[in-house]
């Protein structure tokens, strides 16, 4: 579960986020503006959704990479460009999920 901090005052104004549906609710009953709460996830949260994430967008596309690889060798066209589409992948789930 996640916290939702009022962006304006700093503080943490309520647990047991489910999700961005639950966080608007909870902001709504709070009387607060839209735009000025965010939801704060668990560093462990974070760590499975992005998991999960290389999971779905990333891993088979370094499959494709690999086989590539293999079949064709390393300055193949198709090698380059599976190369090229898992390293973005892994460049759009970094970007999504920094670590800090």
């Amino acid at each position: 579960m996640a916290l939702l901090k009022q962006i304006s005052t700093g503080k943490v104004v309520a647990s047991g986020i489910h999700n961005l549906e639950s966080a608007k609710e909870v902001a709504a009953l709070a009387g607060y503006v839209e735009g000025d709460y965010e939801i704060v996830y668990s560093a462990e949260e974070v760590a499975q959704a992005r998991l999960s994430d290389y999971q779905a967008k990333s891993d088979h596309l370094f499959i494709d990479y690999m086989a590539n690889l293999t079949e064709f060798g390393d300055s193949a066209q198709a090698t380059l460009d599976a190369k090229q589409s898992w390293l973005a992948a892994r460049a759009e789930i970094k970007a999504s999920y920094p670590k800090s």
